[in-house]
């Protein structure tokens, strides 16, 4: 009897573990349209200072419009004045590797991406004037241990690391935590955290974007309000809260909270997102 049962755990224990390598070994399903972004638009708030008080006098709209082929991403366009702001991606296998931003159908910066086993290891940024390429920084990553991913910055074309450490903490696949370890203590220091809802990210679905986009955010080199074309605050949720802390000197800290809201569609996610600080914009998403 104990023999018989022996067996008959055996076999039930050696089909369970068959069932979970099916699942853990298969390949994940591609996200249909509706989990896919199509265009994301602001209501962009236009101030200026009246007695040292910022005031807003007016508001203007601008569309962020996505084009993708499957959930890779092509690019990202929206009006500049008469002509278009657009940034193009280029893959390698699933891999982003290059993003160049134009204006006017100029090229203006080009940032390349390099990997090491399948992580982000440089980011660097060009800026482009006459076709001439002139390097404006280069971003040196560290996947460490502990889990956190630290990079040092390169200035130019110098091979010297400016001082400061950037030490990112995730949860998740959501940046909960972004400051600067510093050999000499600056004027300033900024910490940031975040908490986050437990729905989708409007952007989650895009291939290769998790690797890139580490701080929430991508870098293209458009020097102008939302030359991100609305790539912020990313990761697998939406964020709800973000915490900034100076400190000036040890007993001179300060901290600030904002408050983000969403209106979410049917599969959680976001179609809204307002902010309970002032200067935020307001920010529609679309999906395909």
């Amino acid at each position: 009897m104990k023999k018989r049962f022996c067996y008959l755990l055996f076999v039930i224990t050696g089909v369970i573990s068959s069932c979970s390598n099916d699942i853990e070994t298969s390949p994940k399903p591609l996200p249909t349209q509706s989990d896919l972004p199509k265009a994301i638009s602001y209501k962009m708030g236009t101030y200026e200072y009246n007695n040292g008080d910022m005031v807003n006098i007016g508001f203007y709209d601008q569309v962020n419009t996505f084009n993708l082929n499957g959930n890779k991403i092509l690019s990202i366009s929206c009006p500049y004045g008469a002509d278009v702001m657009k940034t193009v991606f280029t893959y390698t296998g699933n891999l982003i590797t290059k993003a160049e931003g134009f204006t006017f159908n100029n090229l203006s910066g080009r940032t390349l991406y390099t990997y090491e086993n399948g992580k982000l290891k440089t980011l660097t940024y060009l800026s482009i004037h006459n076709g001439l390429a002139d390097p404006v920084f280069k971003l040196v990553y560290a996947h460490n241990t502990d889990g956190t991913i630290s990079y040092k910055t390169f200035r130019g074309g110098s091979q010297e690391a400016e001082d400061g450490i950037v030490v990112l903490s995730f949860k998740n696949g959501n940046l909960v935590k972004k400051y600067t370890e510093y050999t000499v203590a600056p004027f300033y220091n900024y910490t940031y955290e975040y908490k986050y809802d437990n729905k989708n990210n409007p952007l989650k679905n895009i291939l290769g974007l998790s690797l890139i986009a580490l701080e929430g955010t991508l870098l293209f080199g458009h020097d102008m309000a939302h030359g991100d074309f609305g790539i912020t605050d990313f990761g697998s949720n939406n964020v709800v809260e973000k915490i900034t802390t100076i400190a000036s000197a040890p007993n001179d800290i300060s901290v600030y909270k904002e408050y983000l809201n969403y209106v979410y569609n049917v599969n959680g996610f976001p179609l809204n997102k307002t902010s309970t600080d002032d200067a935020q914009d307001d920010v529609t998403f679309t999906y395909q």
